[in-house]
């Protein structure tokens, strides 16, 4: 199974995929991509992929070099893949650096908060604000 996070829902233009990219699950991240890459980044989040099959890694190729996309990938295997598949691999900060050349001089906290470790739940600035409202 694969899930993708598309950018409108992760605020940071990158496109993550987690899981088993394999069979018709590439073919479904090609059509999403289609439809996303049109409108934001063209950069995917290999961090959280476990497994890569020959149908998904077509499917990566046609969007390295159909597309111009960009891979974010820092485990071995990702790194891997990016080499063999000969993907154009970037890093966060690279990410981050552009981001801030093409909205200005300002930071982009929305790249860090987006690539922030799942792990850390959000922090109340207030005490008395709702905890539903947290992390805002």
């Amino acid at each position: 199974m694969l899930r993708v996070t598309l950018p409108a829902a992760n605020d940071s233009g990158v496109i993550v995929l987690e899981g088993r990219l394999t069979g018709l699950w590439s073919q479904v991240l090609l059509l999403l991509a289609r439809g996303e890459i049109r409108g934001h980044g063209k950069t995917f989040d290999l961090r959280e992929v476990l497994y890569v099959d020959s149908a998904g890694e077509n499917a990566l190729q046609t969007l390295g070099r159909t597309y111009g996309a960009s891979f974010i990938a820092e485990s071995a295997y990702g790194k891997y893949l990016c080499k063999r598949l000969k993907l154009r691999r970037v890093s966060i900060a690279e990410l981050e650096n552009f981001n801030r050349q093409v909205r200005g001089s300002s930071p982009t906290p929305i790249i860090r908060e987006a690539f922030a470790k799942k792990d850390n739940p959000p922090t109340c600035k207030v005490e008395k604000q709702h905890p539903s409202r947290c992390g805002e």
